[in-house]
């Protein structure tokens, strides 16, 4: 089957959903072909790199609008028609991108959409950027969210929270249709990249100095402000304090301000040694650290929680309705107030069937979720 994958932004080098399925159909022998913009967000420049040493084609159109999150880019439906595409895909609807596809006359290729928003989507303490995300909301995207959902023959939802929020500002006749073509999917993670393996484990472990039957709690993700990893940190020490032995890894440091500051905050701390603060690197590398690690905390939704999850790791998740399909008894649980009890909750359950763990995530592989996709375009 030819598949156009059409999105904003694609950027092979991080974990983004639209990477991850471009890999998974073609590795199911699909002919691939991505169409996207020229542009990189401004959240990742600081670590991201546009790079097309793809087995897949990229084309990447100039922008010709570009504010924030929101891109356009001229004759994007005219080279998608060229590529003759039975599936479409299109990803990233509230950046605008996708438009051009939804107004297609005629059409000859199935046209599937992929919805992310959840609850973190337009959340923000500050009255400015609530107004902003109204006005964005109201006066850009809207429009093209009413088209995704008005053309698409199917719809999927990869959060249990993406109805929920995009209904909650479209009409009930939309509404109504959003739920009628919905097909729930998630996240995922991609087994070429993520898995367990016992070598890994030993010798990650003895470079970074920890002892066999130490416990290792980990935490991968871009370290913002908004993570608020200094209670996770506050907790480590306070609970080492106690006279548990725990250490904690933090990969994903950027090179920028707040990384300094809160390395400063951990030097201040009685158990720094017990800390150990990573940059944000390749999935290669941050396997190791998986594989090193016993547990994993994750302050808000991300998709580095299905990486963890596909090395076996045993989870602490928020308790928040976007990722309350991820966990069961086996492989996490979710934490309504972080505290030392989840701290200690993390030490009990670490190395306790691993195994089964993994085995139990492999319904979250993007070849299973990219096989349950090829197979909605058939109905």
């Amino acid at each position: 089957m030819k598949i156009a994958i059409v999105c904003g932004h694609f950027i092979p080098s991080m974990g983004y959903i639209e990477v991850h399925l471009a890999n998974a159909f073609h590795q199911l022998g699909h002919e691939v072909k991505v169409f996207t913009s020229r542009i990189i967000p401004s959240y990742v420049q600081s670590v991201a790199k546009l790079t097309d040493n793809t087995p897949y084609k990229i084309l990447r159109l100039p922008a010709s609008f570009s504010m924030g999150q929101m891109v356009k880019s001229k004759g994007l439906a005219k080279e998608v028609q060229l590529f003759e595409p039975q599936l479409v895909i299109c990803i990233g609807v509230g950046k605008l991108f996708p438009n051009p596809i939804y107004e297609i006359k005629d059409r000859k290729f199935k046209l599937i959409t992929l919805l992310g928003d959840n609850e973190e989507t337009y959340t923000t303490k500050s009255a400015i950027k609530k107004l902003k995300n109204t006005i964005l909301q109201q006066v850009f995207k809207k429009k093209v969210y009413l088209k995704a959902i008005k053309k698409s023959d199917v719809l999927l939802p990869y959060t249990p929270s993406t109805i929920d929020v995009i209904t909650q500002f479209v009409s009930e006749k939309y509404a109504n249709l959003l739920k009628e073509k919905s097909q729930q999917i998630s996240l995922g993670f991609d087994e070429a990249h993520f898995f367990y393996n016992d070598l890994e484990r030993r010798e990650e472990r003895k470079q970074l100095g920890i002892g066999e039957n130490d416990t290792l709690l980990i935490t991968t993700t871009r370290v913002v402000p908004e993570k608020g990893l200094e209670k996770v940190i506050d907790l480590v020490e306070s609970v080492n304090q106690k006279g548990f032995h725990i250490n904690y890894l933090i990969v994903g440091f950027l090179e920028d301000e707040y990384g300094i500051q809160l390395q400063q905050y951990i030097s201040q701390k009685e158990f720094k040694n017990r800390i150990i603060c990573k940059s944000f690197t390749h999935a290669s590398e941050t396997r190791k650290y998986y594989n090193a690690a016993d547990s994993a905390i994750f302050t808000r939704a991300a998709i580095s929680i299905f990486e963890a999850l596909a090395t076996g790791l045993f989870l602490l998740l928020p308790k928040q309705k976007n990722i309350s399909h991820i966990l069961t008894n086996k492989n996490g649980f979710y934490f309504t107030d972080l505290n030392e009890e989840v701290m200690i909750e993390s030490i009990n359950h670490q190395k306790e069937k691993r195994q089964e763990r993994i085995s139990e995530a492999k319904k979250f592989s993007y070849g299973n979720l990219a096989t349950q996709i090829i197979a909605l375009s058939e109905i």
